[in-house]
């Protein structure tokens, strides 16, 4: 995969969220009778609520848990809806680190039911300080720890 640079000159990772093998990090949820709306599909409220799942692990992979650890908070989700879910069956949620900023962590994620993708998305969690809310810098041990969480 080619490397390319942001705005800020930081080296970012180009890839096709469309393809599984774009992804390092895979959960997987299953689809219930309760995530579909009246029409019969899996509710878009359920998507975010995937993106949310595989960021979770991903971050409890690298080490990241723990009452008493600093949050990292939402700060930006966008998601990109490409095919309808169905139920029954599972969703598999592919997750890897694009960019690790000062404070921040940018996450591309993709929704794939059977083969299919979905959905793809970009999340943006901020490393806070639990007792102030202040954003806070992510420690070097830990940037290392998120760019491979299977270490």
């Amino acid at each position: 995969m080619p490397d390319s640079r942001d705005p800020t000159g930081a080296a970012t990772v180009e890839f096709d969220p469309a393809r599984p093998a774009s992804f390092p990090f895979w959960t997987r949820d299953v689809l219930r009778w309760g995530d579909t709306d009246a029409l019969g599909h899996i509710n878009n409220v359920e998507f975010a609520r995937f993106f949310e799942s595989g960021r979770i692990a991903y971050l409890s992979a690298a080490g990241v848990r723990g009452i008493d650890a600093d949050d990292f908070l939402l700060a930006h989700l966008a998601i990109d809806f490409h095919a309808q879910m169905h139920y029954p069956g599972e969703v598999r949620t592919g997750t890897r680190v694009i960019r690790i900023g000062r404070s921040s962590v940018r996450f591309a994620q993709a929704l794939f039911q059977d083969d299919l993708c979905t959905a793809s998305g970009v999340a943006v969690v901020v490393m806070a300080g639990r007792d102030t809310g202040q954003a806070k810098p992510v420690p070097e041990d830990m940037r290392a720890r998120l760019l491979d969480p299977g270490a």
